[in-house]
C-alpha cells in the first residue's frame, strides 16, 4: 500500500479497511473478532491488560510486538507500554498491551494475564496481578508463592523450545502461543509472519511455528477465560503505529527535505525509519558525527531553503543549546524532537519521564527564542509535527517538539490521518523584493520579514548570530538590543490565544480540573471519562504549545475549580512551576519519578483525596 506518495513496508506500519491490517495483509475484523469472543461462561470484557516479563535476550519485546500485531489486525484498538534495559549486558524486560473493541486511553494498571519468562519476572511484577489475573510462567525457571498458585499455569517453555528447536532460541514463541491458547488468538497471521521473516533460514519457521503450537496446546485448558466484546465492524481506515514513526510520517507530509541526526535512545527510530523513507520522496537523511554537527547541518540546509529537522533526547538536546539560540536569533526555522529519557546525565535511556521541559523553554544562553510543543498522544505525534513545521516556517523559529519515551516507542490503533485535508504553511521569502530595498531583518507590522533564500539574486544577506541591525550589520546599540528583542518574541505572540493549543479541556469544572503536558494526557482523559460517570465535574486542559505560555486560557480555565491538579512525571513539577509563574495560581502539584507513566487509576485517586501541595 502507499502513504503520502512513498510505499511503507507493512511490517512497520500497518493500515486497512474495515479494521486494521497487518504485516499479513488485510484481514477482516471477522476472523480473529470471532476467534477472540471466548466461548466460556464468563460475561464478555471490552479490555484485556497483557504483561510478558523476563531477560534481555529472550524475546519478551518481539513478542510482544507479535501479540499486538495480530491484536490490532483482528479490528481491536491496542496500547502498549515497554521498558528494558540500557546495557548491552541486557536485563529484565518488561512489555505490557492493552487491546479493547472500544478506543484506549492509556495502556492499563491491573495486569489479567502475566507472562514471567524467569524467576526474576516474577518477583519485579507479581504486584501488578489485577484481582483476577492468570499467570502463565515457565515452569523450569520460576517458582509461584502457594497462595498464586490457583490462578497460575505452568508452561514448558524451555523444555519445548529445546525438544522443538535445539536451543532456547523459540523459547519468546512457546510464551506467544500459550497467550494465544489462552485468548483463542488464530495462529495462522503470526505463522504467515514468521515464515516471511525466516525465509532465508532453512527450518528455523518451522521450528518456531512448532513452537506457537506447542505453546497454545499447553495453555489450553484456560481457553475462555477472558471472553472479549468483538470489535464493531467498520469502515475506518486504521493504524497500527508508534509515536516516532508517526512523528516520521508527520514529517514527511509537512515537506521535509532534510534530516540528519545522531543515534540515541529513544529518538534513534526517527533518524532510522526516515533514512529509508525520506529518499524515495526526493529528501535526504544524513548521520551526523554528533548532535551538536546535526543541528548544524540542519541549519544549514533550512538556511538554503530546505524544510529541516532532526531528533533526539535529553542529553542531545543540551549540546544542541549554543545552536538553538542561533537559529532564534538568525531566525531559521528548524524542526527538533527531543524525546525525553529519565535524567539528569546519561540517566534513564530507556525509560519514560519528562524532565526536559525546562531545558526545552530555556536550554540556551540569552533570552532565546523558540515554540515548544507538546503532542499528547500518537495520533498527535504527526498533528504536532504538521504543525512544528508550519509554526517554524510562519515565525521563522526553531520548534522544539516534546514527547517521552513510553510516548515515542508504544504501539497505538490510531485513525489514518487525512493527508489531503493538511494544509502547509509557506516561508516568506524574499523573491520580488529589490535588492536595494531588502532588509533580512525588517521591523514589520507582524514582526516576520522576508528571508533570502541562496539563489535569488534580490535576498543576499549573512545570518548572524550577533546582534544585529534591519540588513543583518552587526549593531550593538540599546536601541537595536531592544528592538529585535522584541521582533523575535512579539512575532510569536499571536500562538498564546490559538485554537491548537488546547489538545483537551476548557470543560470549566467545578471540581477537579487537571492540568498536564504531553503523554499523561491519555490516563488523565480515561480517568476523566470514568469520574465523570460517578458524576464528579471534573476537566482537563493540555496546552499543546507551550512556549509561549497560553496563560490567559488557563487561568479562564480553573475559574470555577475548586482543586487544581498538576501531574507530570518529573522531579521538580516542572510545569507546576510554569503555570505558578506565568498566572500565579494555586495548585496541587504532583510530580512522580519512577520511570513509569501515570495510569488512569492513580489519576482517579488523586482526584478522590486531597493531595498535598
Amino acid at each position: 500500500m502507499h502513504l503520502l506518495g512513498f510505499r511503507i513496508r507493512p511490517e512497520v506500519i500497518s493500515v486497512g479497511v474495515r479494521g486494521v491490517s497487518g504485516p499479513w495483509g488485510p484481514l477482516t475484523n471477522s476472523a480473529i473478532g470471532r476467534s477472540l469472543l471466548l466461548g466460556g461462561t464468563l460475561s464478555a470484557r471490552h479490555s484485556v491488560v497483557i504483561r510478558l516479563a523476563g531477560e534481555s535476550g529472550e524475546g519478551v519485546i518481539s513478542s510482544g510486538d507479535i501479540l499486538t500485531q495480530a491484536a490490532a489486525r483482528g479490528g481491536y484498538y491496542t496500547q502498549t507500554f515497554r521498558t528494558f534495559p540500557a546495557e548491552i549486558k541486557g536485563g529484565p524486560c518488561m512489555y505490557q498491551f492493552r487491546l479493547s473493541d472500544e478506543p484506549i486511553w492509556s495502556h492499563g494498571r491491573d495486569v489479567d494475564l502475566l507472562v514471567c519468562f524467569n524467576q526474576e519476572a516474577w518477583d519485579l511484577n507479581w504486584d501488578s496481578l489485577g484481582p483476577d489475573g492468570v499467570i502463565l510462567y515457565d515452569i523450569t525457571e520460576v517458582a509461584i508463592p502457594d497462595d498464586y498458585l490457583s490462578r497460575a499455569r505452568p508452561v514448558r517453555m524451555e523444555e519445548l523450545a529445546k525438544e522443538i528447536g535445539g536451543s532456547l532460541r523459540a523459547k519468546n514463541m512457546v510464551a506467544v502461543g500459550a497467550v494465544t491458547g489462552v485468548l483463542e488468538f488464530d495462529t495462522t497471521p503470526i505463522e504467515e509472519l514468521v515464515l516471511r521473516r525466516y525465509a532465508h533460514k532453512e527450518g528455523v519457521a518451522d521450528a518456531n511455528i512448532a513452537a506457537l503450537h506447542a505453546g497454545s496446546d499447553e495453555a489450553a485448558d484456560l481457553k475462555g477465560r477472558y471472553p472479549l466484546v468483538p470489535p464493531v465492524e467498520t469502515e475506518e481506515d486504521r493504524m497500527l503505529i508508534s509515536g516516532n514513526q508517526a512523528i516520521a510520517v508527520g514529517a514527511i507530509a509537512a515537506g521535509v527535505k532534510y534530516f540528519a541526526g545522531y543515534p540515541i535512545t529513544p529518538a534513534s527510530d526517527i533518524l532510522e525509519w526516515l533514512s529509508v523513507r525520506l529518499p524515495q520522496v526526493g529528501g535526504l537523511t544524513i548521520q551526523c558525527e554528533d548532535e551538536i554537527a546535526s543541528l548544524a547541518s540542519v541549519l544549514g540546509a533550512s538556511y538554503a531553503g530546505a524544510k529541516a529537522m532532526t531528533a533526539t533526547s535529553g542529553p542531545g538536546l543540551s549540546l544542541m543549546g549554543e545552536l538553538i539560540g542561533y537559529a532564534g536569533t538568525a531566525e531559521i526555522p528548524v524542526v527538533i524532537v527531543d524525546a525525553q529519557r529519565g535524567g539528569p546525565s546519561t540517566g534513564l535511556p530507556t525509560k519514560t519521564e519528562q524532565s526536559d521541559l525546562n531545558q526545552a523553554l530555556y536550554g540556551s544562553h540569552g533570552d532565546a527564542p523558540r515554540i515548544v510543543i507538546a503532542p499528547v498522544s500518537v495520533e498527535d505525534c504527526f498533528l504536532a509535527t504538521v504543525d512544528a513545521f508550519n509554526y517554524a516556517e510562519e515565525y521563522q523559529v526553531p520548534v522544539i517538539l516534546l514527547t517521552d519515551q513510553g510516548l515515542a516507542t508504544r504501539l497505538e490503533v490510531i485513525h489514518r490521518p487525512e493527508t489531503d485535508t493538511i494544509t502547509l504553511t509557506p516561508r516568506k521569502t524574499s523573491k520580488g523584493v529589490a535588492r536595494e530595498d531588502y532588509k533580512r531583518y525588517e521591523y514589520t507590522a507582524n514582526h516576520i520579514s522576508p528571508m533570502g533564500i541562496p539563489g535569488e539574486p534580490t535576498g543576499m544577506y549573512v545570518a548572524t548570530g550577533i546582534e544585529h541591525d534591519e540588513y543583518g550589520h552587526p549593531a550593538y546599540t540599546p536601541e537595536i538590543h531592544r528592538g529585535m528583542g522584541h521582533k523575535r518574541w512579539d512575532k510569536m505572540e499571536p500562538l498564546k490565544a490559538g485554537a491548537p493549543h488546547a489538545a483537551h479541556g476548557e470543560e470549566y469544572p467545578t471540581d477537579v480540573a487537571f492540568i498536564g503536558f504531553g503523554s499523561t494526557f491519555g490516563p488523565v482523559r480515561e480517568a476523566i471519562d470514568r469520574l465523570t460517570e460517578q458524576g464528579m465535574s471534573v476537566g482537563s486542559f493540555y496546552p499543546r504549545v507551550l512556549m509561549p505560555f497560553p496563560s490567559d486560557r488557563v487561568i479562564d480555565f480553573v475559574k470555577d475549580a475548586k482543586r487544581i491538579v498538576v501531574p507530570e512525571v518529573n522531579f521538580t513539577g516542572q510545569l507546576a512551576r510554569l503555570i505558578r509563574a506565568e498566572t500565579g495560581i494555586e495548585l496541587e502539584s504532583v510530580a512522580k519519578c519512577d520511570g513509569l507513566p501515570f495510569t488512569a487509576e492513580a489519576i482517579m485517586d488523586l482526584a478522590n483525596q486531597e493531595v498535598a501541595v
